[in-house]
């Protein structure tokens, strides 16, 4: 990268901090009333879980979206598809507001649509990410944005719950229209393409590229088998688990929203703390202490019933995930080629989504069968078989994925 380049790769630092930050506003509110608002229409909860595993954020349809659109950006530019994205959410958002206003639930089905199709610049920013700073900083950049992202989670869900308990659903989408506005705004005016070297868009590739996906490199294989079985066992239970705690206990969307801004203030506060030594956390040993971590949530949650013990299951997952994405990512990002690189990260929602689809469904009609401990019980299984095939198949050296 020249130096002519650098006040544009920083300007694409701030503007993409500050897109995650008042996204961040919005996405940690929405990720708490979502649920509660969907069962507030009375659908069932295998239906919530369709939903979710249909257009959720590990759901299928971004799972086939961002690896196209990724593929598509390698080769042409990626800030229309970072701009179409924010798009494609603020249509979702109208839908979702006309849908509570008419307490009409069919029009959920074509908003949780939108919502999916409109994760397929989640890639592209990752991959604009990297190239916009040199490879020493990709973990401390990518730790900047999550912590970014997170930071209002420290009091956004609390007041969303507030909010959504005093005046309805509605109030608080209301506010994501106008979040989301102004972040397209500043994205179609500040964002600048990245320093890549564009190529062209050859369609006869296209076969080539569904091939790869279903036949990624075997250095990359099984890191995209560690995500399914990481989606299947998520997908069970904690991507339904806001509506769970609805139903099983009664938690108010004020409840919900301290569960959610404890998770967010001990990921914020442990991305601080290790800002500046993220990258020597890019180790299989993280990998692994991630996934016993994980058991130990599942199985709390599976078995408690208490609001207290939620609280702190809630701030051990926000440490969990704040090692884990920046250096899942940059591991992620150093085993590619940069002209491959948005394709490769939007392969690993791939895997993600079409194993975890039928799993938050599953969960949900484990839970109407079985109650409320059997779909965790199956999380808890998963995450088992999640630590035996990253210990005996994942392999990493000089923060690189190899292969054995």
């Amino acid at each position: 990268m020249s130096d002519a380049s650098q006040p544009s790769r920083n300007q694409n630092i701030k503007i993409l901090t500050v897109r995650s930050l008042l996204y961040g506003i919005f996405q940690r509110i929405f990720m708490v009333i979502r649920q509660p608002f969907i069962l507030s229409l009375n659908p069932s909860v295998a239906v919530m879980g369709f939903l979710e595993g249909l257009g959720g954020f590990q759901g299928l349809i971004p799972a086939f979206f961002q690896p196209f659109f990724g593929w598509i950006s390698d080769r042409m530019q990626r800030k229309p598809f970072i701009v179409l994205g924010s798009i494609l959410m603020e249509l979702s958002l109208i839908l979702f507001f006309v849908s509570g206003l008419t307490s009409n639930f069919f029009l959920i089905v074509p908003a949780v649509i939108l919502t999916a199709t409109s994760l397929l610049s989640i890639p592209i920013i990752d991959s604009l990410i990297a190239e916009s700073v040199e490879k020493s900083q990709r973990s401390v950049a990518y730790n900047k944005i999550l912590l970014a992202t997170m930071a209002p989670g420290i009091f956004s869900p609390f007041i969303g719950g507030i909010l959504a308990d005093r005046f309805g659903f509605i109030s608080v989408l209301a506010i994501g229209i106008v979040i989301q506005f102004i972040i397209i705004f500043l994205l179609v005016s500040f964002l600048n393409e990245g320093p890549f070297e564009k190529g062209a868009v050859n369609f006869s590739e296209l076969r080539l590229f569904i091939l790869r996906n279903f036949s990624p490199s075997r250095h990359l294989r099984n890191l995209y088998w560690m995500n399914a079985i990481d989606a299947i066992s998520v997908g069970l239970g904690p991507l339904i688990l806001y509506g769970l705690l609805r139903l099983q206990f009664n938690y108010s969307n004020s409840q919900l929203g301290i569960l959610a801004t404890v998770n967010a203030v001990s990921m914020v506060l442990t991305q601080i703390v290790i800002s500046r030594r993220i990258s020597n956390y890019v180790t299989k040993k993280l990998l692994l202490l991630n996934s016993v971590g994980y058991l130990v949530y599942v199985l709390g949650i599976a078995v408690s019933n208490n609001f207290l013990i939620f609280l702190l299951l809630e701030i051990l997952m926000g440490i969990l995930i704040a090692l884990w994405n920046p250096a899942h990512k940059t591991l992620l990002a150093n085993s590619v080629n940069k002209s491959a690189r948005a394709e490769a990260m939007g392969r690993v929602t791939l895997y993600r989504g079409i194993f975890g689809f039928p799993a938050a469904f599953i969960g949900g009609i484990l839970y109407e069968h079985f109650g409320y401990s059997a779909p965790l019980w199956g999380c808890f299984i998963f995450g088992i078989a999640l630590t035996y095939y990253i210990y005996f198949h994942i392999h990493i050296k000089d923060k690189r994925l190899i292969e054995k």
